[in-house]
């Protein structure tokens, strides 16, 4: 079996396990009844409301100077030391909304807070923020005005332009151009073009009309690896309407800027402090992971009476109901199998440094911060054997076939015979990598014209 269609054996058997699951699973009905009377006196709540000249209440009026007042009020600050330079002309905004707003801290929320940081830090960029169609500052305290109009040539980094506001930022990437500005977006991977079946029929209706409305409408891209830059490219070009614009790649940083202030809880220093060995798997739970291969392969190694334990950190992703629950329900949870869905980035640094090897079991990543984050700990990696781990970790860490459970297990096995290894992968920090992505902006010296 070529590998092509082991990818896809492997996906059919991920949906048709997620299929019965969700077949099985009965909602409880609905009361209509109860239903109904509800929208019925809403209804007359609003006609009331309306009347009597309190309509603002529930038009969205109040509601929206609500939300940008505590969108501003959560946004963080930055040392008083930090001093972002704002030139009249060719201003670097990068832009954080989606982050931000999202609240989350995995990999791809976890490289724009840095690079936002790194750049603010530096003085080489404004971080922003997108609301109501206006601009504001990212940071409260790094300009001496709350609100950010755009200036001739001023330079938009798309960081994690959100697909859920097409119509807002579409306004904002003319405003910049028509000021003699360009519109630069950031691709992480080109996940849901080249595995579409592991993504929802939403999710890829999503990512499509982001892609035409920003990707295609941008003046450049830049990559988080080489792989990506050169799918990137290759698919423009292969466009019914072929898109002719530059693109280029930066490496990604890989130290944790906050894991000093952060608190460790108990739950993740008694994982830590445990005297059996254990292994480390950091993402979401989603298909591509590869969870349930790496599951499989701890499986082995129990039966075989390895005193080993395995420890999960992701948040529950998309199509992941069955391994959900085969994780809860194992009769390790809780013992030598653990799944941590909030740690923080102290505890992925404490996890990270007291971890036998970290095991990253994907079979398709645009980058693999993971990698890099383990080399900066020092933790040996054992991953499986595609394009982009040989692009981050070359020669410097194990591999396994992809979708093989045993001969993961084997090396689960060879790494438990021998004493932690300090990996040789060079890692920058994040202000070096986010040097080279600014200057690479700036000087519009991308790699693929």
């Amino acid at each position: 079996m070529d590998k092509n269609s082991a990818v896809s054996r492997y996906f059919l058997d991920v949906l048709y396990r997620e299929y019965f699951y969700l077949k099985k699973d009965k909602s409880p009905k609905k009361n209509w009844l109860r239903d109904f009377f509800f929208k019925r006196m809403l209804e007359l709540y609003w006609s009331i409301t309306r009347v009597i000249g309190l309509g603002f209440l529930h038009d969205g009026r109040r509601q929206t100077t609500n939300r940008v007042d505590q969108i501003l009020r959560q946004r963080p600050s930055i040392p008083q030391s930090s001093c972002i330079q704002t030139p009249e002309h060719g201003r670097m905004l990068i832009d954080v909304t989606s982050t931000h707003l999202s609240g989350k801290e995995t990999g791809i929320q976890r490289v724009v807070k840095e690079i936002a940081f790194a750049g603010a830090e530096m003085g080489a960029a404004l971080p922003i923020l997108r609301i109501e169609d206006r601009f504001f500052p990212y940071f409260r305290n790094a300009v001496s005005s709350d609100s950010i109009e755009l200036r001739p040539g001023d330079i938009l980094l798309l960081l994690d332009a959100p697909a859920a506001d097409l119509e807002s930022y579409s306004a904002a990437m003319k405003a910049v151009r028509s000021l003699g500005g360009h519109n630069v977006v950031c691709i992480y991977d080109l996940l849901p073009k080249t595995i579409p079946w592991s993504f929802s029929p939403e999710q890829l209706q999503h990512y499509e009309g982001w892609f035409r409305a920003i990707v295609c409408e941008s003046d450049a891209a830049v990559c988080i690896s080489e792989s990506v830059a050169h799918e990137l490219k290759a698919h423009l070009t292969g466009l019914p309407q072929p898109v002719r614009m530059p693109v280029g790649w930066f490496q990604l940083g890989g130290n944790f800027r906050y894991c000093k202030t952060l608190p460790v809880g108990a739950d993740v220093a008694a994982i830590a402090r445990t005297s059996s060995p254990f292994f480390l798997s950091v993402g979401t739970l989603e298909p591509r992971k590869g969870y349930h291969i790496s599951l499989d392969a701890m499986e082995e190694l129990w039966r075989q009476g390895i005193d080993a334990h395995f420890v999960i950190v992701g948040r529950y992703g998309w199509m992941s109901d069955v391994l959900q629950r085969r994780i809860l329900e194992h009769e390790e949870h809780g013992k030598r199998l653990h799944w941590l869905q909030n740690a923080n980035d102290a505890e992925l640094h404490c996890l990270y440094s007291s971890a036998h090897a970290l095991v990253f079991a994907s079979i398709a990543e645009g980058f693999g911060l993971p990698i890099i984050e383990a080399a900066n700990d020092g933790l040996p990696v054992i991953a499986s054997d595609i394009p982009i781990f040989r692009e981050v970790g070359g020669k410097n860490i194990s591999y396994f076939s992809a979708l093989d459970s045993s001969d993961l297990a084997r090396k689960l096995l060879e790494a438990l015979t021998k004493e932690r290894q300090s990996q040789k992968i060079e890692v920058p920090g994040w202000k070096q990598s986010t040097q080279q992505l600014l200057d690479m902006v700036r000087t519009q010296s991308y790699q693929l014209k």
